[in-house]
């Protein structure tokens, strides 16, 4: 066994282990809610009742509230305090039980490898046992590479490594890390005013909602022909076949016949149900060009990755108004993809998690 194998295996039972509970994503505002309100301790709130079902159904066996790539750097950028990013921390590692999904580019991957090897007829886990993973590693897998080493000494070290991190905390990783995270927010400021640039630049070519998804799409699959590549090495890997060397002519051409027929697929919309992500990413980017009074800022790439993995994966998806607006509207149907229930409303949802619950 090699140390990916390893990780998958450990992925698999993860998921095995949570299938029974419903899955409820907190965006980071309703995370501060609950947090706030566990902090202040007051009685009686919207706030604080939520938080009361959400630790009683957690406690019960009957939900989890798992996070992802996005809530951990929003996390990390609160303050370092007790009563802030320490109490957030300590907040998710208990109604998350230390689950997270896995980053997305990984979940585009998986999802494209999945709709591959099923168009094969091969025998393949579900992708709800695919997509989730550890808060230690919801940045993805790094593994210690000591090349001096033989194959088997270095596969038990980077077992016992996997499995240390595995059972970190959030609030152990938010410590060792303390304030040395690097913001990003000036390069993804100027990536945010340059897709400002291009929507108005192509304004007039926006003709319908379907038409600028379609064009999303094509935009999306033309970002992830490197992952195609990857997705078509490993399967020829699979099969003992030589696979194309990373950046070679061979490399690209895969790439490229991969995201072609990706794009042909999408015609189907059946495929939606497989390559979820880019369904769902390419849905929230055109819905907002669509509307030309919203202009795109350095936090919708945060917000656009909470609502694709919630919406992709999650029962539950507590938000911002206008990711519930877009999410529940009729011309995305993005709430049909996995039946996710979306609101932005304290109040709404503590109706929704006591319906889980049975309460009504």
């Amino acid at each position: 066994m090699d140390i990916d194998n390893y990780a998958r295996r450990k992925q698999i039972a993860l998921a095995q282990s949570i299938i029974s509970r419903s899955k409820i994503y907190l965006d980071v505002r309703f995370w501060i809610f609950v947090r706030d309100a566990d902090v202040s301790e007051e009685k009686g709130t919207a706030e604080a009742k939520l938080l009361q079902l959400l630790r009683g159904g957690v406690a019960a066996g009957t939900f989890v509230c798992p996070i992802s790539e996005s809530t951990f750097i929003e996390v990390m950028k609160q303050a370092n305090t007790p009563t802030r990013r320490i109490a957030t921390a300590r907040l998710i590692d208990e109604l998350s039980l230390g689950v997270s999904l896995t980053p997305g580019q990984t979940r585009i991957a998986t999802e494209i490898a999945h709709f591959l090897h099923a168009a094969q007829g091969l025998p393949l886990y579900e992708l709800q046992e695919l997509a989730w993973t550890k808060l230690s590693y919801t940045l993805g897998y790094l593994h210690p590479l000591l090349p001096d080493l033989d194959q088997e000494t270095q596969f038990v070290l980077q077992a016992r490594f996997f499995d240390l991190m595995w059972e970190k905390s959030l609030s152990a990783v938010v410590a060792i890390i303390g304030d040395q995270w690097l913001a990003e927010a000036q390069e993804l400021r100027h990536s945010a005013a340059q897709l400002n640039l291009d929507i108005k630049a192509h304004a007039s070519k926006l003709v319908s909602y379907e038409h600028t998804y379609w064009d999303e799409i094509v935009g999306c699959l033309d970002v992830c022909a490197d992952l195609c590549a990857d997705v078509i090495a490993g399967m020829r890997a699979s099969r003992g076949l030589t696979p194309p060397e990373q950046g070679s002519d061979a490399w690209d051409h895969a790439g490229q016949l991969c995201r072609n027929h990706l794009i042909t697929e999408f015609e189907n919309s059946a495929t939606k149900q497989t390559l979820r992500t880019i369904h769902a990413q390419s849905s929230l980017h055109a819905a907002l060009c669509w509307d030309r009074r919203t202009n795109f800022t350095a936090n919708h790439f945060y917000d656009f990755e909470h609502a694709a993995a919630a919406l992709a994966y999650c029962d539950v998806f507590l938000t911002e108004a206008y990711l519930a607006q877009i999410a529940n509207a009729g011309h995305t149907k993005l709430c049909d993809l996995n039946g996710c229930q979306v609101t932005d409303d304290v109040e709404r949802a503590v109706t929704i998690v006591q319906g889980l619950r049975g309460d009504l």
